[in-house]
């Protein structure tokens, strides 16, 4: 396997093994109405960065595709990495809804995880993307004027 895209790939396997783990401990969708929305608006937002960021544009390894599109509209006004909201906010629904320590550890581990990934992609974006400093000035990472 390529040196250069070992980490990246284990990243996600990390990410994809602990969502796992917290998907398929309890149920799916929470019982309490209140989560289930919020479940309901991380999958529109999740569905709103696709299409907004357009299928081919982004890979799931945190890696730019070679023909990426800086894309600063839709959910990337406010945060810059909108389908990992939308991972966690799917997810500590199920946590909350049907607690365990076995989906603690996970969503613990996917949280860690993802913040890794997440700053090794936005290095790569910075040598990718010029404008991709002066973005990162506008925007938060996760929650919009918090994080």
């Amino acid at each position: 396997m390529n040196r250069t895209l070992f980490l990246p790939r284990l990243l996600v396997f990390f990410q994809f093994a602990a969502l796992f783990i917290i998907m398929f401990s309890g149920p799916l969708i929470a019982s309490n109405i209140l989560l289930k929305l919020v479940q309901v608006s991380s999958a529109i937002i999740g569905i709103w960065a696709i299409i907004i960021m357009h299928i081919g544009n982004f890979n799931i390894v945190p890696i730019p595709v070679k023909n990426a599109v800086f894309v600063t509209k839709g959910p990337y006004r406010l945060i810059r990495h909108p389908m990992y909201t939308s991972l966690f906010l799917f997810t500590l629904p199920e946590l909350i809804g049907d607690f365990s320590y076995i989906r603690l550890l996970a969503f613990a581990f996917m949280a860690i995880t993802l913040l890794y990934k997440l700053r090794y992609e936005e290095k790569l974006l910075l040598e990718k993307f010029d404008e991709y400093e002066h973005y990162m000035t506008k925007t938060k990472r996760i929650i919009p004027y918090i994080f």
